[in-house]
């Protein structure tokens, strides 16, 4: 029995994702520039004690992160958008099958559809070396839950 194909997008649920894609492009919180000052890297005022340094340390570099996955997301937005515009949006990059409308509203970046998905997850679930972080690209020890 062959798989069932999905049915493409229609017209009208494009330009609904496509809208959902620009807004969640406009709420991005770092979607203006970062300053330095604003990360705590070019601080000239005298920190009092070792613990007021820690807590700007810890700070700045939270909000670096946050920062970067943004960025990052901003690029898929970019991506997804640039697909759309080229009539390639909503494909699953593995079978080439049509990825589902209610997968894409629930995560309108999503370039594989909910099969490749979850075999993708299994093959890295099953990996017993250690999984690799997508956003840090550290190697996580499973036995101990600590990145390296």
């Amino acid at each position: 029995m062959a798989p069932v194909q999905n049915k493409p997008l229609t017209k009208k649920q494009i330009d609904q994702l496509k809208n959902k894609l620009e807004e969640e492009k406009a709420s991005l919180l770092f979607s203006g520039k970062v300053s330095s000052e604003d990360l705590g890297l070019n601080s000239t005022d005298d920190v009092n004690d070792e613990a007021d340094a820690a807590i700007a340390d810890y700070e700045g570099s939270h909000l670096l992160r946050f920062r970067n996955r943004e960025v990052m997301y901003a690029k898929k937005i970019e991506k997804a958008l640039k697909k759309i515009e080229a009539g390639e949006y909503g494909e699953c990059t593995e079978c080439s099958d049509t990825i589902r409308f209610e997968r894409l509203m629930a995560r309108p970046t999503a370039d594989l559809c909910i099969l490749c998905k979850e075999e993708s997850e299994r093959e890295e679930s099953s990996n017993i070396f250690g999984r690799m972080s997508k956003s840090l690209g550290k190697t996580l020890d499973l036995s101990t839950g600590v990145s390296r």
